[in-house]
Protein backbone atom coordinates (compact mmCIF):
# COMPACT_ATOMS: atom_id res chain seq x y z
CA UNK A 1 0.00 0.00 0.00
CA UNK A 2 1.40 3.42 -0.98
CA UNK A 3 0.79 5.28 2.27
CA UNK A 4 2.34 8.52 1.05
CA UNK A 5 0.21 8.61 -2.06
CA UNK A 6 -3.01 7.77 -0.31
CA UNK A 7 -2.42 10.17 2.58
CA UNK A 8 -2.12 13.14 0.23
CA UNK A 9 -5.22 12.61 -1.85
CA UNK A 10 -6.66 15.93 -0.75
CA UNK A 11 -4.11 18.72 -0.59
CA UNK A 12 -4.24 20.52 2.74
CA UNK A 13 -6.31 17.89 4.50
CA UNK A 14 -5.17 15.71 7.36
CA UNK A 15 -5.86 11.97 6.96
CA UNK A 16 -6.47 11.42 10.69
CA UNK A 17 -9.03 14.23 10.89
CA UNK A 18 -10.69 13.01 7.69
CA UNK A 19 -10.71 9.50 9.12
CA UNK A 20 -12.37 10.68 12.32
CA UNK A 21 -15.12 12.44 10.39
CA UNK A 22 -15.68 9.47 8.10
CA UNK A 23 -15.69 7.07 11.05
CA UNK A 24 -18.38 9.12 12.77
CA UNK A 25 -20.51 9.17 9.59
CA UNK A 26 -19.96 5.44 9.11
CA UNK A 27 -21.10 4.66 12.64
CA UNK A 28 -24.35 6.57 12.12
CA UNK A 29 -25.17 4.56 8.99
CA UNK A 30 -24.17 1.15 10.35
CA UNK A 31 -25.53 1.00 13.88
CA UNK A 32 -25.86 -2.78 13.75
CA UNK A 33 -22.09 -3.25 13.64
CA UNK A 34 -21.55 -2.77 17.36
CA UNK A 35 -17.78 -2.88 17.57
CA UNK A 36 -17.40 -0.69 14.50
CA UNK A 37 -19.46 1.95 16.29
CA UNK A 38 -17.41 1.51 19.44
CA UNK A 39 -14.24 1.94 17.43
CA UNK A 40 -15.64 5.09 15.81
CA UNK A 41 -16.41 6.61 19.21
CA UNK A 42 -12.91 5.79 20.41
CA UNK A 43 -11.46 7.44 17.32
CA UNK A 44 -13.53 10.59 17.79
CA UNK A 45 -12.81 11.06 21.50
CA UNK A 46 -9.48 9.31 21.98
CA UNK A 47 -8.03 10.36 18.63
CA UNK A 48 -8.47 14.06 19.32
CA UNK A 49 -6.74 13.65 22.67
CA UNK A 50 -3.42 12.41 21.36
CA UNK A 51 -3.63 14.27 18.03
CA UNK A 52 -3.56 17.63 19.76
CA UNK A 53 -0.72 16.78 22.13
CA UNK A 54 1.84 14.80 20.10
CA UNK A 55 3.86 16.64 17.48
CA UNK A 56 6.92 14.47 17.04
CA UNK A 57 7.63 13.54 13.44
CA UNK A 58 7.33 9.77 13.89
CA UNK A 59 4.07 10.08 15.84
CA UNK A 60 2.70 12.44 13.22
CA UNK A 61 3.53 9.88 10.56
CA UNK A 62 1.87 7.14 12.61
CA UNK A 63 -1.23 9.31 12.95
CA UNK A 64 -1.34 9.78 9.18
CA UNK A 65 -1.05 6.04 8.58
CA UNK A 66 -3.75 5.41 11.18
CA UNK A 67 -6.01 7.93 9.43
CA UNK A 68 -5.47 6.16 6.11
CA UNK A 69 -6.35 2.87 7.80
CA UNK A 70 -9.61 4.35 9.11
CA UNK A 71 -10.54 5.59 5.64
CA UNK A 72 -9.72 2.19 4.12
CA UNK A 73 -11.80 0.49 6.82
CA UNK A 74 -14.79 2.76 6.21
CA UNK A 75 -14.47 2.17 2.47
CA UNK A 76 -14.68 -1.60 3.03
CA UNK A 77 -11.04 -2.24 2.14
CA UNK A 78 -10.33 -4.38 5.18
CA UNK A 79 -7.01 -5.82 4.05
CA UNK A 80 -5.53 -2.38 3.39
CA UNK A 81 -6.87 -1.19 6.74
CA UNK A 82 -5.24 -4.11 8.52
CA UNK A 83 -1.95 -3.35 6.79
CA UNK A 84 -2.04 0.25 8.02
CA UNK A 85 -3.10 -0.66 11.56
CA UNK A 86 -0.45 -3.39 11.73
CA UNK A 87 2.24 -0.89 10.81
CA UNK A 88 1.07 1.52 13.49
CA UNK A 89 0.63 -1.14 16.18
CA UNK A 90 4.01 -2.77 15.56
CA UNK A 91 6.17 0.28 14.87
CA UNK A 92 4.64 2.58 17.52
CA UNK A 93 3.55 0.15 20.20
CA UNK A 94 4.58 2.38 23.11
CA UNK A 95 2.38 5.28 22.00
CA UNK A 96 -1.37 5.99 22.20
CA UNK A 97 -1.71 5.71 18.42
CA UNK A 98 -0.07 2.27 18.57
CA UNK A 99 -2.64 1.25 21.19
CA UNK A 100 -5.42 2.52 18.92
CA UNK A 101 -4.00 0.54 16.00
CA UNK A 102 -3.96 -2.65 18.08
CA UNK A 103 -7.55 -2.02 19.18
CA UNK A 104 -8.74 -1.56 15.60
CA UNK A 105 -7.03 -4.79 14.57
CA UNK A 106 -8.72 -6.64 17.41
CA UNK A 107 -12.09 -5.20 16.36
CA UNK A 108 -11.64 -6.23 12.73
CA UNK A 109 -10.50 -9.75 13.58
CA UNK A 110 -13.43 -10.12 15.99
CA UNK A 111 -15.84 -9.14 13.23
CA UNK A 112 -14.16 -11.74 10.99
CA UNK A 113 -14.57 -14.37 13.77
CA UNK A 114 -10.79 -14.80 13.85
CA UNK A 115 -10.97 -15.04 17.62
CA UNK A 116 -7.37 -15.96 18.41
CA UNK A 117 -6.03 -12.98 16.47
CA UNK A 118 -8.67 -10.73 18.04
CA UNK A 119 -7.55 -11.83 21.50
CA UNK A 120 -3.89 -11.21 20.64
CA UNK A 121 -4.50 -7.63 19.54
CA UNK A 122 -7.05 -6.76 22.20
CA UNK A 123 -4.51 -7.91 24.78
CA UNK A 124 -1.94 -5.61 23.20
CA UNK A 125 -4.40 -2.72 23.31
CA UNK A 126 -5.48 -3.39 26.89
CA UNK A 127 -1.86 -3.31 28.07
CA UNK A 128 -0.68 -0.50 25.83
CA UNK A 129 0.03 3.17 26.46
CA UNK A 130 -3.08 5.02 27.63
CA UNK A 131 -5.30 6.29 24.81
CA UNK A 132 -8.54 7.61 26.21
CA UNK A 133 -10.89 4.79 27.12
CA UNK A 134 -9.43 2.30 24.63
CA UNK A 135 -8.23 -0.01 27.41
CA UNK A 136 -11.77 -0.56 28.70
CA UNK A 137 -13.07 -1.11 25.17
CA UNK A 138 -10.28 -3.64 24.54
CA UNK A 139 -11.22 -5.50 27.72
CA UNK A 140 -14.81 -5.70 26.47
CA UNK A 141 -13.50 -7.00 23.17
CA UNK A 142 -11.52 -9.68 25.02
CA UNK A 143 -14.65 -10.66 26.92
CA UNK A 144 -16.64 -10.98 23.69
CA UNK A 145 -13.95 -13.07 22.01
CA UNK A 146 -13.67 -15.45 24.97
CA UNK A 147 -17.44 -15.73 25.20
CA UNK A 148 -17.62 -16.70 21.54
CA UNK A 149 -14.93 -19.31 22.19
CA UNK A 150 -17.13 -20.69 24.98
CA UNK A 151 -14.83 -19.59 27.80
CA UNK A 152 -17.39 -17.86 30.03
CA UNK A 153 -15.12 -17.57 33.11
CA UNK A 154 -12.58 -15.62 31.06
CA UNK A 155 -15.33 -13.46 29.59
CA UNK A 156 -16.54 -12.63 33.09
CA UNK A 157 -13.00 -11.91 34.29
CA UNK A 158 -12.34 -9.39 31.54
CA UNK A 159 -15.69 -7.68 32.03
CA UNK A 160 -14.98 -7.35 35.74
CA UNK A 161 -11.68 -5.71 34.84
CA UNK A 162 -13.47 -3.31 32.47
CA UNK A 163 -15.92 -2.48 35.25
CA UNK A 164 -13.00 -1.29 37.39
CA UNK A 165 -11.65 0.94 34.62
CA UNK A 166 -12.64 4.52 35.48
CA UNK A 167 -11.98 5.68 31.93
CA UNK A 168 -14.75 3.34 30.74
CA UNK A 169 -17.37 4.71 33.16
CA UNK A 170 -19.73 5.49 30.28
CA UNK A 171 -19.87 1.73 29.56
CA UNK A 172 -20.28 0.47 33.13
CA UNK A 173 -24.05 -0.04 33.05
CA UNK A 174 -23.84 -2.00 29.80
CA UNK A 175 -21.02 -4.06 31.34
CA UNK A 176 -23.09 -4.74 34.49
CA UNK A 177 -25.96 -5.98 32.34
CA UNK A 178 -23.66 -8.28 30.40
CA UNK A 179 -22.21 -9.61 33.65
CA UNK A 180 -25.72 -10.25 34.96
CA UNK A 181 -26.50 -12.30 31.85
CA UNK A 182 -23.27 -14.28 31.98
CA UNK A 183 -23.85 -15.03 35.68
CA UNK A 184 -27.50 -16.06 35.37
CA UNK A 185 -26.61 -19.56 36.62
CA UNK A 186 -25.36 -17.86 39.78
CA UNK A 187 -28.55 -16.15 41.07
CA UNK A 188 -26.83 -14.22 43.86
CA UNK A 189 -24.22 -12.62 41.58
CA UNK A 190 -26.65 -11.99 38.72
CA UNK A 191 -29.18 -10.59 41.18
CA UNK A 192 -26.65 -8.17 42.64
CA UNK A 193 -25.81 -6.76 39.21
CA UNK A 194 -29.53 -6.41 38.43
CA UNK A 195 -30.15 -4.57 41.71
CA UNK A 196 -27.28 -2.20 40.99
CA UNK A 197 -28.81 -1.38 37.61
CA UNK A 198 -32.30 -0.90 39.03
CA UNK A 199 -30.95 1.42 41.73
CA UNK A 200 -29.03 3.56 39.22
CA UNK A 201 -31.19 6.43 37.95
CA UNK A 202 -28.86 6.77 34.95
CA UNK A 203 -29.46 3.15 33.90
CA UNK A 204 -33.12 3.52 32.89
CA UNK A 205 -32.48 1.68 29.62
CA UNK A 206 -31.68 -1.44 31.66
CA UNK A 207 -34.29 -1.17 34.43
CA UNK A 208 -37.00 -3.34 32.88
CA UNK A 209 -34.58 -5.95 31.62
CA UNK A 210 -32.87 -6.09 35.01
CA UNK A 211 -36.20 -6.46 36.81
CA UNK A 212 -37.19 -9.30 34.47
CA UNK A 213 -33.90 -11.14 34.93
CA UNK A 214 -34.03 -10.58 38.69
CA UNK A 215 -37.43 -12.27 38.79
CA UNK A 216 -36.24 -15.08 36.50
CA UNK A 217 -33.23 -16.00 38.63
CA UNK A 218 -35.26 -15.81 41.82
CA UNK A 219 -33.00 -13.30 43.52
CA UNK A 220 -35.54 -10.61 44.17
CA UNK A 221 -35.24 -10.72 47.97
Amino acid sequence: MDIKKKSSVQEGSDPLVDGIIKAREFSKKNGATILACVAAVVIVLGGALFYNNMKETNIRKAQEIFGVGVMDYNAGNTEAALEAFTTVANDHRNTPVGTMGAFMMGSIYLQQKNLDQAITWFEAASGGTAAGFVRGQALEGLATAHEEKGNIPNAIRYLEMALRDKDAAHRHNAIRWKLALLNKDNPRVAGNYCKELIADTLATAFHQKAENLLAAVGAGN
